[in-house]
């Protein structure tokens, strides 16, 4: 817009110089000219916003972009942030006057669209690992300008709901390594679940995701037993044992949500852990049956 708005300046100053310099000259023009000095310029072009690009890192996230922040990285240097996709807003979302605001139907359907393409580009949910993604718009000016697009941007944590880590390489077909590093795995629990090899003395073990759906935040505190018993049901497909009366004597569960930011944004998975109390194992028990996870009335 600046460089717009400068040209028609020059062209105002320009216009009012000749006029004073014909004006000078008692109105005869010199040979060749025809006292329009418009008609052989180039239109001006549409202004345009700018479009960041795809399969692209950066050092850091903000939930809006400005053009003058913006640094993307090769993946194969160091980086903390991955752009996923960068798609559009369509429809009635597209014809908004101002981008989505936090918690609105558009924000949320861009975090849908988001969710499932970067679970396609990690080769596996998401949740099921100590990743977190977030969406990233245009600025005001650049909506302005016709900016319509949204970024998908992906971080590896350093734990169930930790803290960014900076890495090398992309992160595309991470879980669908059966190794990955970054996959949930087993735990020792206590006041809180600590990571553990699974060939160690550990008491719990990351068993899957329950959708809440369209469950609100400030509910879930009173969901104990509804979140308990759709627990229990992972494990019983994870560890291949009847979802009967007699799981709640085979294992406890352990659980943990989202932040509330997160959860008003679509995040709605809660995740879930088998967890034997004072007992321990030194195996995933994962497909292990009624023989590695027994009955215990005691």
């Amino acid at each position: 817009m600046r460089e717009v708005i400068g040209r028609r300046v020059a062209g105002v100053v320009l216009v009012a110089a000749a006029l004073l310099a014909t004006s000078a000259c008692g109105g005869q023009l010199p040979p060749g000219a025809d006292g329009d000095l418009t008609n052989q310029w180039a239109a001006l072009a549409e202004p345009t916003s700018w479009r960041p690009d795809e399969a692209v890192c950066a050092d850091s996230f903000r939930d809006v972009s400005y053009r003058s922040s913006y640094k993307p990285v090769s993946c194969d240097q160091n980086h903390t942030y991955e752009t996923v996709a960068v798609a559009d807003f369509a429809g009635e979302a597209a014809s908004r006057t101002t981008p989505p605001s936090e918690g609105s139907p558009d924000l949320r359907a861009a975090w849908a669209d988001c969710d499932k393409k970067v679970t396609a580009h990690l080769g596996g949910d998401w949740r099921n690992g100590s990743l977190w993604f977030g969406v990233s718009l245009p600025s005001p000016a650049g909506w302005d300008g016709g900016a319509r697009w949204y970024r998908c941007e992906l971080t590896a944590l350093d734990g169930q709901y930790g803290d960014p880590v900076s890495r090398t390489g992309p992160l595309k077909g991470e879980l669908a390594n059966a190794s990955s590093s970054l996959k949930f795995g087993c735990y020792q629990y206590g006041s809180q679940l600590v990571a553990s090899a699974c060939n160690k003395g550990h008491n719990a073990e990351f068993v899957g995701v329950w959708n809440a759906g369209s469950t609100a935040f400030a509910s879930l505190k009173s969901m104990n037993t509804k979140i308990a018993k759709a627990c229990r049901g992972l494990v019983a497909s994870y560890v291949k044992v009847p979802n009967d009366g007699n799981i709640s004597y085979r294992t406890g569960v352990v659980w943990n949500w989202p932040s509330q930011a997160d959860w008003e944004a679509g995040d709605h998975g809660v995740r879930c852990h088998l967890w034997l109390s004072k007992k321990k194992v030194t195996k995933s028990l994962r497909g292990a049956g009624t023989k590695g996870l027994p009955i215990n009335y005691a």
